[in-house]
């Protein structure tokens, strides 16, 4: 029987994600904005799904695992985009040679996903099915439990912060930061008025928006790095990578300072 006390029906909240992921995807019929708004569907349902690991821990992983696996069938062409988007802004901020590079390489990576093969929409309609089932098998939780699992998600993007943020800290950790982050700001959003401690949304936002911008350009740099000839030459190549150097290391600073206000409260 649920606790007097449960306000959050996680079971009904994960299935709402799902469908809508589902929903999305059928709307817009694979183009590119339904891609991404599905996929943002399937990370709030992530969120949840790690609330929940306190009291169905198998369940938790498995929803996981099959959600990854359907956004890793729809990350090509998602990626391509925001690169090609991450290098056209960031052009449109650097002196002449880095601009240049930036704006060829971001056309490269439009020409990339505009050839790039279409969604398999039936495999993805039937994985984002099976994981509606998991949903609807999902325990019922107590208010108790609930408390515990937003807890978990709490910390571990404080933990996440700790060793995400350090000036020295490698990609994967600040990848991993970024990640639990996202985790707690979709979690809290979506159990307001549930969540155990107040939350600063607009903070909270912020730092996500800030570490997926650093991340886009991480990987762009990757990008260059491995094949200079996508910005046009050699020269040009340089002058972005420079560019997108100095970009992140701003950009990792102002997430920083954003994190230092919103873990100060433990939101």
């Amino acid at each position: 029987m649920r606790s007097p006390g449960s306000t959050f029906d996680l079971r009904a909240a994960l299935s709402d994600e799902v469908r809508g992921a589902l929903a999305e995807l059928e709307k817009g019929d694979g183009e590119r904005k339904a891609v991404h708004a599905c996929r943002v569907r399937l990370k709030r349902a992530r969120s949840l799904a790690r609330v929940g690991h306190t009291f169905a821990p198998g369940l938790s992983a498995v929803f996981n695992d099959s959600a990854r696996s359907i956004m890793g069938s729809l990350a090509e062409a998602r990626d391509l985009s925001a690169l090609a988007k991450a290098a056209r802004r960031l052009a449109k901020k650097s002196k002449k040679r880095a601009a240049v590079g930036l704006k060829t390489a971001s056309e490269a990576l439009e020409g990339a996903r505009d050839v790039a093969g279409p969604v398999d929409l039936a495999a993805v309609n039937a994985g984002l099915r099976d994981l509606l089932a998991l949903a609807q098998v999902w325990p019922e939780a107590s208010a108790r439990q609930v408390k515990r699992g937003a807890r978990r998600v709490a910390r571990r993007a404080r933990r996440a912060w700790r060793k995400g943020s350090d000036r020295d800290a490698p990609a994967e950790k600040r990848h991993e930061w970024r990640q639990r982050e996202k985790d707690r700001l979709y979690a809290a959003a979506l159990m307001e008025g549930v969540w155990p401690r107040p939350h600063r949304h607009g903070a909270s936002r912020r730092l996500v928006d800030q570490l997926g911008r650093e991340h886009d350009l991480m990987l762009l740099t990757q990008r260059l790095e491995a094949s200079p000839s996508l910005a046009g030459d050699e020269a040009s190549a340089a002058a972005a990578l420079k560019a997108l150097s100095a970009r992140r290391k701003r950009l990792v600073k102002r997430a920083r300072r954003v994190a230092v206000r919103l873990h100060a409260g433990r939101a």
